[in-house]
């Protein structure tokens, strides 16, 4: 397992290249079986699985019929609120007197937190990675139309070794056209909705699922776009603790149930360069680039 959370935080082979500290997984939870380790690991949980459901769509035009198709790359990056890399940690198992103190989350800062009991003992709180952000970047491709529905597919494997197993990314989704029904002039709706799951060996099982509702204008060489989503994400854990040959399990939910994203895309004949900003409890940057066509509904002049 080592070196797990560093494949965590970045991904896959598509991820951003971002340093992080090479520790065992193990060296971050061997404390934490119980309120503490949940505790711990949520803030992964929520960043990660709104990165998961992001970066979906950059426009919300569909042709009724006809021949489209987008294959890009869309990163996306977590900022971590000062709330989420601190939770209140309670000492366990024998340890007395049972205390009660402000602790490090995974992300949080990477100093240990100990605390004096009776007869001299010492009970110790493990660091975080120290981390301000959580960036992930995925390929898309997506391929229309057909009475106004397209198909969205993620996919990305990197086999990392023995130690940790297999690095997975499948996700799916389909999105139909809503103004095909009811002409709205130049605005442009679209309904979709979207699987995602990411796996990490048999250790790490990751999974998310969004439902959007999606509009666009686009404007000379400009898409202005944005959406309502509501969603779910999942974030499972399991492993065998070393010591005691003890199955520990984190079952986690992602903090997002709604979410309301605004971006901007920039059309440069096939070459797609977009942006969004989503607002949500878990919010967060998106930057994609990649190659459309057939994605405008006339030619830019």
């Amino acid at each position: 397992m080592k070196s797990l959370v560093k494949w965590i935080l970045t991904g896959c082979v598509f991820l951003l290249a971002t340093p992080l500290y090479a520790q065992d997984f193990e060296d971050f939870v061997r404390k934490y079986t119980g309120a503490n380790g949940s505790s711990y690991m949520q803030p992964l949980a929520d960043a990660f699985g709104a990165n998961l459901n992001s970066g979906l769509y950059h426009n919300a035009y569909i042709r009724k019929q006809g021949f489209q198709l987008y294959l890009g790359v869309a990163a996306m990056n977590a900022a971590i609120p000062d709330k989420s890399r601190t939770f209140q940690g309670t000492t366990e198992g024998a340890f007395t007197p049972q205390q009660t103190v402000k602790v490090p989350t995974i992300f949080g800062n990477s100093e240990l937190v100990s605390v004096e009991g009776e007869g001299g003992t010492t009970y110790v709180f493990p660091g975080g990675l120290d981390m301000n952000n959580l960036p992930l970047a995925v390929p898309n491709l997506t391929v229309g139309s057909l009475f106004g529905t397209d198909a969205t597919l993620r996919w990305a494997a990197y086999d990392i070794g023995e130690d940790v197993g297999k690095v997975e990314l499948l996700g799916w989704g389909i999105r139909h056209s809503l103004d095909q029904y009811v002409p709205l002039g130049p605005l442009h709706l679209a309904a979709g909705f979207y699987v995602q799951q990411f796996t990490v060996g048999d250790i790490v099982d990751a999974r998310g699922w969004i439902a959007t509702l999606q509009g666009s204008y686009q404007w000379h060489l400009l898409t202005f776009y944005g959406g309502l989503g509501y969603e779910n994400s999942t974030l499972d854990i399991q492993y065998v603790f070393e010591e005691d040959d003890t199955e520990i399990t984190f079952d986690l939910t992602g903090a997002n149930s709604i979410r309301a994203t605004l971006g901007l895309t920039l059309n440069l004949g096939p070459l797609k360069i977009h942006s969004d900003y989503s607002l949500a409890s878990q919010s967060l940057l998106t930057l994609g680039v990649g190659l459309g066509i057939n994605e405008l509904e006339k030619i830019i002049d």
